[in-house]
């Protein structure tokens, strides 16, 4: 995995080597991570938490399958955060995964546990953070707009290689919802767009 060179925020870090990109945002005093990595990338979690003396409030998850949320279990026994979660995955997230197609192969061998102590986003108690729905990879990827520094964090709404934004449609399950999801972002106008995969974004 090359190392990725990127100035961030200096209020967002992202924790190193986890599958999917994770994100820790801290604002005035609240520490909020986004997504949560394979069950394997908790060691990497706990170590950065570990390191810089600090431990999650809030863990936001834009989409609930094996890559986002398979160290949760270990981290909400861990450090007692309070979960959100797309409405839409409320049901696999307390119950467990039940992956079909492209997602059941892809998955092969991971697993995450259910939690039941978890929290849909229309009842989110966090004001300066905007979810919005971001359907396409998956229908309930949701991208979450940090509206102080123009910065959102969108998930698996696309990919970004070499400044292009992309959408692969070997893992969209609907390209129409897709497009749309990505000219919302662009709507949006933001500075900075961090996405679970790919290259971190300055917009010029």
């Amino acid at each position: 995995m090359s190392k990725i060179v990127f100035n961030f925020p200096e209020n967002i870090d992202m924790i190193p080597g986890t599958v999917v990109h994770t994100y820790v945002l801290k604002h005035n005093g609240t520490t909020i991570q986004i997504d949560a990595g394979i069950q394997a990338d908790f060691n990497k979690i706990m170590d950065y938490y570990s390191t810089t003396g600090s431990s999650p409030d809030y863990v936001l998850i834009t989409a609930v399958d094996y890559i986002h949320v398979g160290a949760l279990r270990d981290i909400y026994d861990t450090y007692n955060p309070k979960i959100y979660v797309p409405k839409r995955g409320m049901g696999t997230m307390k119950n467990g995964p039940n992956l079909k197609g492209i997602l059941e192969i892809e998955g092969k061998g991971l697993r995450f546990e259910g939690i039941q102590h978890v929290y849909s986003y229309n009842k989110m108690d966090i004001d300066f953070l905007e979810v919005m729905d971001t359907p396409g990879y998956s229908q309930d990827n949701v991208s979450i707009y940090y509206k102080e520094q123009n910065t959102v964090f969108v998930g698996d709404a696309f990919t970004i290689k070499r400044k292009k934004f992309k959408i692969d449609p070997m893992f969209t399950q609907n390209m129409e919802d897709a497009r749309q999801s990505l000219q919302k972002i662009k709507d949006l106008c933001p500075v900075t767009i961090l996405p679970s995969h790919g290259d971190p974004y300055n917009c010029p």
